[in-house]
């Protein structure tokens, strides 16, 4: 799809993404053979915990995340981008901000700048401030990070502790947005990788938290990709 192909209903953020479906079960065991428990024990067993709920419209199948406090009245901001350049400049911004973890699902991971000396910079300054840091990258194709971002497998070489890269599952192939979460505060969002249009969300836990359970649905529908060790390095 070109970018021709988009009008403002490609770009309504009120309109959710396709929901990530959930892992297949797995086969359930035959149960083993047991003896009828007298009446006195059953009466006796305790009452099973109620499951805990996802927030409303959140992926179904996926716990809801920790709830943090809301940010003070009027310190949340959110502004739309539109363009190649802004959407680098919201990642300068989000990744500066990060304290803690930061969490990226793209389809193939393009225009992140991950070759470049300023992100190389970003994020090894980031992963030095703390041995718990963290970064998790979830994309559908490897090889913008394999054959394209040689800087960006020097920092998993170094900080392999840090870096986890991921491919998703063939049953979630067909998503197309695109989530940067920092620290679950903080949001970058396209509704489309092929289309720089999105919005970004600064110290907005509620909106945030939102796009966290959905990169967790993901997260779970992966698995580990690239390594420290991935041959041809």
């Amino acid at each position: 799809m070109s970018n021709d192909d988009y009008d403002d209903k490609d770009l309504d953020f009120t309109r959710k993404p396709p929901p990530v479906p959930p892992p297949p079960a797995p086969a359930a065991a035959k149960p083993a053979a047991q003896r009828p428990t007298p009446p006195a024990v059953a009466a006796a067993a305790p009452a099973a915990t109620p499951a805990r709920l996802a927030p409303s419209g959140a992926p179904r199948g996926v716990a809801a995340a920790t709830a943090q406090p809301a940010a003070p009245a009027g310190a949340q901001q959110r502004r739309l981008i539109a363009s190649k350049a802004e959407f680098a400049a919201a990642l300068d911004e989000v990744i500066g901000r990060t304290e803690r973890s930061l969490r990226i699902f793209d389809p193939t991971l393009a225009g992140y700048g991950f070759n470049t000396a300023a992100r190389d910079e970003q994020l090894r300054t980031f992963l030095l401030k703390r041995r718990s840091n963290r970064v998790m990258i979830a994309v559908h194709d490897t090889s913008a990070i394999t054959q394209g971002a040689p800087r960006l497998m020097r920092l998993l070489r170094q900080f392999s502790h840090s870096i986890a890269i991921h491919q998703t599952n063939d049953a979630i192939r067909n998503l197309e947005d695109v989530l940067v979460i920092s620290d679950d505060l903080h949001c970058v969002r396209r509704p489309h990788h092929a289309h720089p249009k999105g919005v970004v969300y600064l110290d907005d836990p509620v909106e945030t938290r939102e796009w966290l359970n959905r990169f967790n649905a993901i997260w779970e529908q992966s698995t580990p990709a690239v390594s420290a060790t991935t041959i041809g390095l």
